[in-house]
């Protein structure tokens, strides 16, 4: 770019040396001789300047890349030994009987194989050496004693145990304690970490002080030189301990936290710039044509595999007694089982208890891997749980993902609190699934007879109350039951009844509008319709609570309506370009919803292309026909459809091609901790880049920070909408600052603060 504004800068500078009158030849010539000296010293001086800004920058850049790739190279150690340190077979086979082979095999191979680290030691409760691998095999252990810059590392880190480090972590504080720093080795710079090793689960304890440590070395010489060489660019890369350094050459000091330098990193730096660039320019360019095609054949599988696995869904039936997917006792037997138990604990033959198991986030494996998958699961599971029983309990499957046991002959609560837990910690890990990997959890309700009732369906009733307090508690639970849950359910229950109340006389809810605004010059584009719902008695209920009741109740079609009618009579006066609305998926199953919709639209006077209808991932992905009609219907009468909280579900790459979105919302989960997670950034930055792909604008929400609205303008995200430029407002308060939005909208979110 800087030589081509010297060269658009010259063309005039020739025009005006020609001579406009019959002037001499030599006025001519020395005219145009000084226009071309001038010329040639303005390109020369400009490409001069050009070059030697760039030649700096190029350095400039490449001192800060060695200093990023020692500074991640260093940490990553600590990230890779978490993959191991993290471990309960860690934990045994080290520290309870030391397995040499496991060791070697899991602790020693695997990090060099997997993640390259060129020694590895284990270290005992006292940091004598327990096992040493050099460059993938293991050696001899000789005196035990560590290396000096490792011994160093793990005595800082016993200190740090000692001050509390592992209490930390156990309370969720802090990730697995370690020390990291560089240092030499074998007389060769290297990057060093040193970790405790550590339990996942409650099943292995290990007592404070006799914990083993896991040090890996990573040399900063040969083979890390070459990768930070071939991933960076750099020329002739090499380690100096004694600073000889060439004139032509760059350096970056290696030194350790305390100050001490160790010596340098030395490279031949690029300087060409012009010539770089015309050389990268056609492999980037390739590059982005192979990715683009990648992506292309990512989609298209994507689509593929997914209506394979829906397709090849199989239709189990249930026999007599049995279920014919898992090959469990099913309801039926249940009940006969539950009621000869009974009949011995009313006769004063001990205890028994009902658990009752639901599975959590079952659906969304159904909706990603397929009811295929999902099926491979529940059978996995009923193995599991099947292992987990004693002799004389009864495991049934009460239908889809639903669970109960008849436990017979209990000693007290704690016996079933074991059950419980080992229930939990099963279900928590992954599950592999027809190649794929599926996370779920499980909530547990459970009722103890003769203490919640020696009745069949009242035991039945109780637990199953104390299940869906343990799903209310958040899943991955479980709840004995307690009278006071039997008080909750009432409530439920008369929420309910007030809700029906409200919008019968729709006084209580209130429609209020967020803004919407473009990123680059934060200028009002649109706003959302949200329901707020003020109780007389207790006050404003949460969306959360009173939208997934109405669902429960029937009531969401009504409750949507109201929202949509209010909206559009209110908003469609508005100088914005679009109204958003939320429909839920039980609405969009409605046969006659597009058509109920476009005769609101026509009777309020609202055109359908200021309309914008939000659905979820979930919405399209579970959606029957009528909800495919519907969405077509919409679209044609120019209706816009948005995806809301976009990134939380599972096939959103596949229903961006199959199906026509207008508009895609990034969920406020990954907006929250842009600037804190490079994970959640990449991730935001890989949603905008597809979505722009295919044609599809993305509004962020949940924008809250100024860093975040810096970040999302830079990678391209259409439109904002958070708290940072304003919180949902009343519709009189929405017309006013409407009426003061001659500036930008974050410039008016001091005065919206109020609302």
């Amino acid at each position: 770019m800087p030589n081509s504004r010297i060269y658009r800068s010259a063309r005039p500078a020739l025009a005006t040396g020609a001579p406009r009158t019959g002037q001499p030849l030599r006025v001519l010539a020395i005219g145009s001789l000084l226009t071309v000296l001038s010329a040639a010293l303005l390109v020369t001086g400009g490409v001069w300047w050009s070059t030697t800004r760039a030649d700096q920058a190029a350095k400039d850049r490449q001192f800060q890349t060695v200093s990023y790739a020692l500074t991640t190279s260093a940490e990553k150690i600590s990230y890779d030994q978490e993959s191991v340190a993290y471990w309960d077979e860690a934990v045994i086979n080290t520290r309870n009987a030391f397995d040499e082979k496991w060791v070697d095999v899991n602790l020693g191979v695997w990090m060099y194989d997997y993640f390259k680290h060129d020694r590895v030691a284990v270290l005992d409760a006292n940091d004598n050496v327990l096992y040493a691998m050099a460059d993938g095999k293991q050696t001899t252990v000789g005196d035990r004693a560590p290396n000096a810059a490792v011994a160093s590392l793990a005595a800082q880190l016993r200190q740090r145990i000692a001050t509390g480090a592992l209490d930390n972590y156990e309370a969720g504080k802090t990730r697995i304690p370690r020390v990291d720093d560089v240092g030499f080795v074998d007389g060769r710079p290297a990057a060093i970490s040193v970790m405790v090793l550590v339990p996942h689960s409650n099943a292995v304890v290990q007592a404070r002080g006799t914990e083993c440590l896991i040090a890996s070395v990573r040399f900063l010489d040969s083979s890390f030189l070459t990768d930070l060489a071939n991933a960076h660019f750099l020329d002739s890369v090499r380690f100096s301990g004694s600073g000889d350094i060439a004139p032509d050459e760059q350096s970056y000091p290696l030194t350790t936290k305390g100050g001490e330098v160790l010596g340098s990193f030395v490279w031949t730096p690029k300087l060409a710039g012009a010539r770089i660039l015309s050389e990268v320019l056609p492999v980037l360019a390739a590059g982005l044509v192979v990715i683009s095609l990648a992506i292309a054949f990512l989609i298209r599988q994507l689509r593929q595999t997914y209506t394979e696995l829906v397709t090849s869904e199989a239709h189990a039936t249930h026999l007599a007694l049995h279920d014919t997917l898992t090959g469990l006792p099913n309801r039926a037997f249940l009940n006969e089982r539950l009621d000869d138990a009974l009949n011995d604990v009313r006769q004063g033959r001990g205890q028994l208890a009902l658990v009752f198991l639901d599975l959590d986030r079952f659906k969304q494996v159904n909706d990603s891997l397929g009811h295929a998958a999902g099926d491979a699961l529940i059978c996995e599971l009923a193995g599991h749980l099947t292992a987990t029983l004693k002799a004389g309990n009864v495991l049934a499957r009460m239908g889809g993902d639903e669970f109960a046991i008849v436990m017979r002959d209990i000693k007290g609560r704690v016996e079933v609190e074991a059950l419980c837990r080992d229930i939990v910690a099963v279900v928590s890990r992954p599950f592999d699934v027809l190649g794929g990997q599926a996370m779920v959890g499980i909530s547990i309700g459970v009722a103890i007879a003769p203490t919640a009732g020696l009745d069949r369906s009242e035991l039945a009733r109780k637990a199953d109350i104390a299940l869906y307090q343990a799903k209310r508690s958040g899943g991955q639970h479980f709840e004995f039951f307690t009278e006071d849950m039997s008080h909750t359910v009432q409530q439920r229950r008369d929420l309910e009844i007030d809700l029906r109340r409200a919008l019968e006389t729709g006084n209580e809810l209130e429609v209020v509008f967020q803004p919407i605004c473009a990123a680059r010059d934060l200028e009002l584009s649109g706003v959302e319709a949200l329901l707020r719902w003020t109780h007389p008695r207790i006050g404003a209920v949460s969306p959360y609570t009173f939208i997934g009741l109405a669902e429960d109740c029937g009531v969401i079609d009504q409750l949507g309506d109201l929202v949509l009618r209010r909206a559009c009579a209110v908003a469609g006066a508005w100088a914005v370009d679009t109204v958003s609305v939320n429909v839920s998926a039980i609405q969009l199953r409605q046969n006659d919803f597009a058509e109920r919709v476009l005769a609101l639209l026509d009777e309020t006077g609202m055109p359908p292309t200021s309309l914008d209808i939000e659905i979820t991932e979930s919405t399209l992905i579970g959606g029957s026909e009528a909800s495919g009609r519907n969405l077509k219907a919409l679209r044609a009468a120019g209706v816009k459809i948005s995806l809301d909280d976009f990134g939380t579900g599972y096939s959103s790459l596949s229903y961006l091609m199959k199906l026509e979105v207008d508009r895609i919302k990034i969920d406020r989960s990954f907006v929250r901790h842009l600037g804190e997670s490079a994970q959640s950034e990449s991730i935001v930055q890989a949603i905008v880049t597809m979505a722009h792909a295919v044609g599809v604008t993305v509004t962020a929400e949940g924008v809250e920070t100024r860093e975040q609205q810096d970040f999302l303008v830079d990678i391209g995200c259409n439109h904002l909408q958070g708290y940072l430029l304003s919180p949902p407002l009343s519709a009189l308060r929405m017309v006013e600052f409407i009426a003061g939005n001659g500036v930008p909208c974050a410039a008016s979110s001091s005065d919206t603060a109020a609302a």
